[in-house]
Formats: structure tokens, C-alpha cells, sequence
């Protein structure tokens, strides 16, 4: 931007006088252009980068696990840990409520009013909510992830703009969106589908994007809560997940169908490094993923 001189400064002087005068205006109006005085700081600080430290393998053997896929990644540097099968397309189950989170944290304001319309149909793992009842999106989503609720997904989903359908629609075109390409949904909440898959990668890196929602990471860290509907009804919720409150152990979801196996993600931390496990298709979901986690901690120095 020009800086229009005061008219002043037009007034006919000699060279010698007119150049000093000039001189003199310049340093008034640009100072920061002026030679710096001795030990003054610079106006602006230089930026330094600092890099996470990166986990240095021990080279001990991996655990031999029923898990069909596995996959494993230190959250501050997404370098893998380990991995076994972890791009094979296999039933997620309940570990689906992650995405289903997903859409409804991208939609839903935290006091939006929730109408549970056909929730109370719903079959397998529920919340057991009451149809007619309402409850604001933050307390549903608590019945989503806590128990595992059935009835909330579909809940989230019937309120959503254009309805159950649409809603799985978004799920999948934000899969998409995230460069997924082993993952597509058929419904909210699991339920066992030909058209309904997931990887233990693409599992890692949804529960990775959930993770960083201060509101998901709340949530899937609560073992026991009770909520209360606008209507009054008491809603009293209890973690699926048996690892919960255990030592480093943060979430996330648990899943299970006859054809599924055993599902779990969890986060896990020890001396503030966080890795992310996901497993699927396994025949003890728990002791495995606290046998990976021993091990990873044991495996593994952050350097």
C-alpha cells in the first residue's frame, strides 16, 4: 500500500536539506526498515519443528494369534507395528458404530433432539430405548458406543436428512473419501451382509479419524454411565468392552456376530506413546488384544 506524504514535505528546499528531509520521513514511516538496534529481537520468532520419536523395533518374535487380520500403528508417527492379513475383507460387526459415530458427529450439533422412532425394534445389542422417547445427539451417541446399542444406530440414522438409507450412503462415500478401499457399508450397526466388509487397516484408520473427536475419545473411554432422556427415562449404559479401565487401555469398540468372530479396536498407551490395534475374526478378541499390547510395549522403544 502507498503512503501519501503530507504536503508539507513539497514545500522547494535545497538538494542537500530536501534529501535529509526525505530521509528523515522514510524512517518514520517504514521504521522496521531502519538498521535494528543492538540486542533487539526479532519481530517474528523462527519456527522449529519438532519430530515425534520413532519406534525402534527389539526384533522379538509377534505372538501366534486366532485373529485372521491384525493390524497395529504408533499414532504419533503412523509408522506400522505389525500387521497380519491386514487388507482381507472380513466382517467388522460392531466395530461398524465407528463410522456410524463418524457420520453423526459430522451432522449433528451435541444438543440436536433425537426422536427414537423404530429403535425399540431392534434386534441384538441395544440401549433399550423407549420409542417416542427423545434424547439430544451427545447422550445418543453415549447409547451407540457404550453398549454397543443397536436401537441408537438406527436411531441416528432415521433422523438424518433423506433417512436410514442415506445415512449408509454417507458412510460410504466417507470411506471414500478417506482413501478406504476395503470397506463398504450395508447397514449402521453390523449386521451380517454379503455387501458388508472391512479391513483391519481401513478399521485402524477410521477409528484413528474418530479418535481424534474430543467427543468420540470421551465417550469410547466411559465404562458406566446413566443417561436421561428429555422425556425423564433413565437410560443406564455399561462398556462391551472387558478391557476398559484397565491399565493404558482408552476404548475403543467391540464387535461380535456368529460370522464375524470376535472384533475389537482399541486404543493402548504406555509412557506416552499411543498405538492403535485393531483385530478381526478372533477367538479370544481380549486376551489377544492384551497379549499385542504387552508385546508392542515390550517389542518396541520410542527413540
Amino acid at each position: 500500500m502507498k503512503i501519501k506524504l503530507p504536503k508539507t514535505l513539497h514545500i522547494r528546499l535545497p538538494l542537500d536539506i530536501f534529501a535529509l528531509s526525505c530521509l528523515s520521513a522514510f524512517l518514520i514511516f517504514f521504521p522496521v526498515l531502519s538498521t535494528p538496534a543492538i540486542g533487539r529481537k526479532p519481530l517474528v520468532k523462527a519456527a522449529f519443528i519438532s519430530e515425534p520419536p520413532m519406534p525402534v523395533s527389539r526384533n522379538l518374535p509377534a505372538p501366534d494369534l486366532t485373529a485372521i487380520s491384525i493390524f497395529i500403528t504408533d499414532v504419533d508417527t503412523g509408522v506400522v507395528l505389525y500387521q497380519k492379513n491386514p487388507h482381507q475383507r472380513l466382517k467388522p460387526a460392531s466395530l461398524t458404530k465407528i463410522m456410524t459415530a463418524l457420520v453423526a458427529l459430522d451432522y449433528y450439533d451435541s444438543d440436536s433432539i433425537i426422536s427414537v422412532k423404530d429403535g425399540q425394534n431392534a434386534e441384538g445389542s441395544t440401549a433399550k430405548l423407549k420409542n417416542g422417547d427423545k434424547l439430544i445427539a451427545s447422550d445418543m451417541l453415549y447409547a451407540l458406543l457404550v453398549p454397543s446399542g443397536n436401537d441408537a444406530a438406527l436411531t441416528l440414522a432415521e433422523n438424518y436428512p433423506g433417512g436410514y438409507q442415506a445415512f449408509i450412503d454417507r458412510m460410504n462415500s466417507k470411506a471414500i473419501e478417506m482413501g478406504l478401499q476395503n470397506t463398504h457399508f450395508a447397514n449402521v450397526s453390523g449386521v451380517e451382509s454379503p455387501n458388508h466388509y472391512t479391513s483391519a487397516y481401513d478399521i485402524a484408520m477410521i477409528a484413528q479419524s474418530a479418535l481424534a473427536r474430543p467427543q468420540f475419545a470421551q465417550i469410547v473411554s466411559t465404562q458406566k454411565i446413566t443417561l436421561k432422556s428429555l422425556k425423564g427415562y433413565l437410560y443406564p449404559l455399561e462398556t462391551t468392552n472387558t478391557l476398559l479401565g484397565e491399565p493404558g487401555i482408552f476404548g475403543v469398540k467391540t464387535g461380535w456376530t456368529p460370522e464375524a468372530g470376535e472384533c475389537l479396536v482399541i486404543l493402548a498407551e504406555k509412557d506416552n506413546h499411543q498405538v492403535v490395534i485393531s483385530l478381526l475374526n478372533s477367538k479370544d478378541r481380549f486376551g489377544e488384544a492384551n497379549t499385542l499390547f504387552n508385546w508392542v510395549f515390550q517389542n518396541y522403544t520410542w527413540e
